[in-house]
């Protein structure tokens, strides 16, 4: 009887022993190796996720790897908006070329987006500045209300300074940065997949607009720029700050739609260096909290969208004694006018609204202070007109210069400028939007001279179709002579998060 009583002990307290073993080496197994090591995190909800990410595909990371991740976009499961990573990645393998017709391995081709080659979830050692790195990618899954799945990159060297690690990140930093050289990124506020929080999410990335493609009064865009420019210099920082005002600075873009006012802001964006960054009022899961987190962390130096500002139903003027307003979506004119400069606004970052009735607004939204800067669109004159027509057969311009210094007579008739002349004057003034106007030469930018003769027949068809309409309040969408028809929202499954962009 004891030597079984004595079995069962020893058997209980090997279990029992193996069990704390156990638990004690899953909890602090990888101690030694911590106190050997240093380590820098990643996460895929994080941008610094993509400046590494496209570092090491940068530094043809798969050339001597044989555990690959084949992927068309960096980030994981948010959106595909970044297939213009390595234009190497375009190239067809000559193998492949062989295998199909050289035409119709191209148009496959065209319909789909490139391949990348990442590092495969687990450990992957590489030689970085004459040292050994250790880079560690897992994937982890949440079940919650919805499923949602982010990644890690861990990135180790051996050694308790961590200062290889930091000089890796920032060499990514500046491969990424250079990357968007020329470009200006869009930012939107967006909900979150990691934690369902409105957050400043990346949505695209396009060439910076020249300035000279805004079709606007020299002097009036000039004046503009100027005024911008003097605010973003650092020494009118030093200004404000030494006189005790805060360092902003709105401006006020208004006129009827499709005049330009979104463009000139992206072209000015480009111009000036900014990435933009767009949040829609009207969303419905945007509240008070949110938008001023939002607000708060703006980079201290971009631009700020605010579309269609009178869209918005707190925005409107006030009836007498109504000084308190809530929207359906819980945000107040007050809680606005606090984010945009209360004592917690955010300073050093431009804000540009843009609206087609800046007669509707509140007084308090645009007075000195919150709006600084106005600036009119109107509608084509008859010398905008001729500029746009000049813009958009510049090619057949500078076709036609040539063979009428070679003394071509019947080109002489025809020049550009003649051609350009003879459009604005059928033109009626103050009559039609710049969005209009290019529309409808975008039917003849082969063929000035078509465009010319058909001039009087589509002005008849669209004045008979706005008297038809007659809803002079409708609102048309938001564009501008010059503007590309290509669709900027990569985001369409997130349309409550998104503020519409700019379309001719």
């Amino acid at each position: 009887m004891n030597k079984t009583v004595e079995k069962v002990f020893y058997f209980s307290s090997l279990a029992v022993g193996s069990w704390v073993a156990k638990r004690l080496l899953d909890e602090y197994a990888d101690l030694p190796l911590q106190l050997l090591c240093s380590t820098i995190e990643v996460h895929s909800y994080d941008e610094a996720y993509n400046y590494l990410l496209y570092w090491l595909m940068k530094q043809k990371f798969d050339a001597d790897k044989n555990r690959l991740m084949a992927i068309t976009s960096l980030t994981s499961g948010q959106g595909g908006w970044f297939g213009e990573v390595d234009k190497n990645n375009d190239a067809p393998e000559e193998n492949e070329l062989e295998v199909q017709a050289d035409a119709e391995y191209k148009a496959s081709l065209a319909n789909t987006r490139p391949l990348l080659w990442a590092p495969s979830v687990g450990t992957h050692w590489f030689w970085y500045r004459g040292r050994y790195l250790a880079l560690t990618r897992e994937m982890d899954e949440h079940r919650q209300t919805v499923y949602t799945r982010t990644e890690k990159l861990r990135i180790t060297c051996f050694g308790r300074d961590p200062a290889i690690l930091k000089e890796l990140m920032q060499d990514a930093r500046v491969a990424f940065s250079q990357k968007e050289k020329g470009r200006t990124v869009i930012y939107r506020g967006m909900k979150s997949m990691f934690d369902g929080e409105l957050a400043w999410k990346r949505s695209t990335s396009r060439p910076a607009r020249p300035l000279s493609t805004v079709i606007l009064d020299e002097g009036v865009k000039m004046a503009f720029l100027h005024d911008i420019q003097h605010y973003l210099h650092p020494s009118t920082m030093r200004w404000y700050s030494d006189r005790g005002i805060p360092y902003r600075r709105g401006y006020m873009f208004y006129g009827p739609p499709g005049t330009g006012k979104s463009s000139l802001a992206f072209a000015a964006a480009g111009f000036l260096g900014l990435n933009v960054y767009m949040v829609n009022l009207n969303s419905r899961q945007l509240t008070e909290d949110a938008l001023t987190q939002l607000f708060l962390t703006l980079p201290r130096r971009c631009l700020v969208l605010l579309e269609d500002i009178d869209a918005n139903e707190v925005t409107g003027s006030r009836k007498p004694g109504a000084e308190h307003r809530i929207g359906k979506h819980g945000i107040s004119l007050s809680s606005l006018l606090n984010i945009i400069d209360g004592v917690a606004a955010q300073e050093g970052r431009v804000l540009i609204m843009t609206t087609n009735h800046h007669e509707h607004l509140d007084p308090a939204l645009v007075r000195p202070g919150r709006v600084d800067y106005k600036l009119e669109f109107q509608l084509a004159s008859r010398e905008l007109c001729a500029a746009m027509f000049r813009n958009i057969f510049q090619v057949h311009a500078e076709t036609e210069v040539d063979a009428y210094a070679q003394g071509d007579e019947s080109t002489k008739e025809g020049s550009a400028a003649e051609l350009a002349k003879e459009f604005a004057e059928k033109i009626p003034p103050l009559t039609f939007s710049p969005a209009e106007i290019q529309g409808y030469l975008l039917r003849y930018r082969e063929s000035p001279q078509d465009a010319v003769a058909g001039t009087e027949s589509w002005i008849e068809t669209s004045l008979a179709e706005k008297a038809s309409n007659h809803e002079p309040d409708g609102k048309e969408p938001e564009g501008d002579a010059s503007e590309s028809t290509e669709d900027e929202d990569e985001d369409k499954d997130d349309n409550e998060n998104a503020n519409k962009e700019p379309s001719p």
